[in-house]
């Protein structure tokens, strides 16, 4: 089926930039916290990293896959 539009590699891609931003922001949270003197909340971060991670990890498979 011909997608003039292409919805489905673009929302791919909102996918790739938003799981790529939340794991680069949750990680470099994670770096810098002593160097910054901030308290984050340590679990929170941890999780929403994996969760970027793993958004990230299955639009770049995705796209792999079409």
């Amino acid at each position: 089926m011909n997608d003039p539009l292409a919805l489905e590699v673009t929302i791919n891609l909102l996918l790739l930039g938003v799981g790529g931003a939340m794991f680069a922001g949750n990680l470099f949270a994670l770096i810098n916290q002593r160097s910054l003197d901030t308290n984050i909340y340590l679990t929170r971060t941890i999780f929403l990293t994996c969760v970027g991670l793993v958004i990230t990890i299955w639009s770049i498979a995705s796209l792999i896959n079409k």
